[in-house]
């Protein structure tokens, strides 16, 4: 389902939008049409990370979409003096994910998709690169079976989605202290349950 929002780019030849804070300002100041770049940059990204965390495509596609909109309504609250805007809206899709993870029906939905073989649809297939080794998706399943979701999203930020452990305890209002455990434990888990599974 898509929103009002201009999914392609729709910038005329000499519009200056390198980077983020001025694409953020001309938006601010009316332009709001440019949102479609910020769009644009972050999608992929974004969706292979809540796709990871929720391994439902259509979710998933639901999911950014509400992700985008609520980046939207709330970039006048975006603060570059905090946060990089790539740890603010990653920020934004980890507590919007999380909470659609933790209610109690989305839970037991979630849950069945996780544990379900053969529950993938053919529109993946567009996003099949993201997974494409059977290494990948043993790790991958190992992931979504072992580890608790906070150490989950912990996890594909890291490594899924390049963020560095400041950006992570940032984005998670998480100590890095805590980071650096979450990730050396969750690898433990990992190993063994891959070896168990081979």
């Amino acid at each position: 389902m898509k929103t009002g929002f201009i999914w392609y780019n729709t910038l005329k030849e000499g519009d200056n939008l390198n980077n983020d804070k001025s694409i953020i300002k001309e938006i601010l100041e009316g332009k709001k049409d440019h949102y479609s770049v910020l769009m644009n940059k972050y999608h992929n990204e974004l969706f292979k990370y809540i796709y990871n965390l929720t391994n439902n495509y259509q979710t998933t596609e639901d999911l950014l979409q509400e992700v985008f909109i609520k980046i939207y309504k709330n970039l006048t609250k975006y603060n570059e003096e905090k946060a990089s805007f790539r740890t603010w809206i990653y920020r934004i899709s980890s507590n919007h994910t999380l909470n659609y993870l933790k209610s109690k029906q989305r839970r037991n939905d979630y849950n069945t998709d996780l544990y379900e073989e053969g529950s993938a649809s053919s529109n993946e297939d567009i996003y099949e690169d993201a997974i494409k080794n059977e290494q990948m998706n043993q790790i991958l399943k190992a992931i979504n079976k072992v580890l608790k979701p906070k150490h989950k999203q912990i996890m594909h930020l890291h490594f899924f989605s390049d963020l560095t452990v400041n950006e992570i305890s940032e984005s998670l209002d998480i100590p890095i202290k805590t980071i650096y455990k979450a990730v050396k434990s969750s690898i433990e888990k990992i190993k063994m349950e891959v070896s168990i599974d081979e």
